[in-house]
């Protein structure tokens, strides 16, 4: 009797602890909060991708409150939000100890690791500003995990496919004319080195007519140098007889003055008139008379 009872006892204790364990599991998965929530805060989302009820919300990185429901928006509430991509409201419940936050703070998903469960981040804001109120709806920012990157990169992956195959076609095109044009490479070679042995004789031949076009100017120049002093000694003969001649026809004519009054002076001989020194004559731009007045 005494072992029935003992067995009855165990199986009782058994099954009250099992109801204690499921009543806290149900509690904690369905976010069943004993306290009355006071604080909320609700956030529009595009997408809440690995949130669910009762996901952590931390503010400044510290704990801050748990998310109490979730629900998708209707046509008619997306139209009428600023930002139209968004499909989901997430109401998030806050403790009492947290301060009242500026309306500058950002509420984003992000979690510890690439493993670990994600949870909504409010950032700190800017202090000494307006304050949300309570049950206040903001904007919230998407999470920016693996699935988005490589989401992301699924465009570049495809662009960069289609960049391999122009690369292969461009590379076919480019050993297909080398194909052919390996086989003229020898004939231009040749045609090169034609072409360069033409230009090496021109460069002999230009030198050469370089050293001849130098010996024949510098014997023209010595012939205008030679030419230059028989003329200048010339030049200067003939000034010597300019001179002459000026002081000649100056005397020739007080001669022919002196026939043309008086014929007789040639006969018969006065006395003669002084007549003006050929030091003057010389230096005079002018005609000047033969006799001094």
């Amino acid at each position: 009797m005494k072992r029935n009872l003992s067995d009855y006892f165990v199986a009782l204790f058994v099954i009250a602890c099992s109801i204690v364990l499921l009543a806290a599991l149900t509690f904690a998965l369905s976010g069943y909060r004993l306290k009355k929530v006071t604080r909320t805060l609700q956030i529009n989302y595009e997408d809440v991708t690995g949130i669910k009820v009762n996901s952590e919300v931390r503010y400044a990185g510290a704990p801050a409150g748990r998310v109490i429901s979730m629900r998708h928006l209707t046509a008619k509430e997306r139209e009428a939000l600023p930002n139209k991509r968004d499909a989901v409201l997430v109401t998030v419940s806050l403790d009492e100890k947290i301060p009242p936050m500026p309306t500058d703070v950002t509420a984003t998903l992000s979690s510890d690791t690439l493993l670990s469960p994600k949870f909504v981040a409010l950032s700190a804001g800017t202090p000494g500003g307006e304050t949300l109120v309570n049950n206040a709806v903001i904007e919230g920012h998407p999470a920016y995990g693996i699935e988005q990157l490589t989401a992301a990169a699924g465009p570049l992956l495809d662009n960069a496919n289609k960049l391999l195959n122009d690369t292969n076609v461009l590379v076919a095109g480019l050993k297909k004319d080398l194909d052919q044009f390996t086989p003229k490479l020898g004939p231009l070679a040749d045609s090169m080195q034609l072409d360069a042995d033409n230009l090496q004789n021109l460069i002999t031949n230009v030198d050469k007519l370089s050293k001849g076009a130098d010996a024949v100017l510098g014997t023209a120049d010595r012939f205008i140098s030679g030419t230059d002093k028989q003329l200048q000694e010339q030049l200067r003969q003939l000034h010597v007889t300019l001179l002459n001649l000026k002081v000649v026809t100056t005397y020739a004519k007080a001669l022919l003055e002196s026939l043309a009054q008086k014929p007789n002076r040639i006969i018969f001989s006065g006395k003669p008139a002084p007549l003006t020194p050929e030091s003057e004559i010389l230096k005079s731009s002018k005609p000047m008379p033969a006799k001094k007045p």
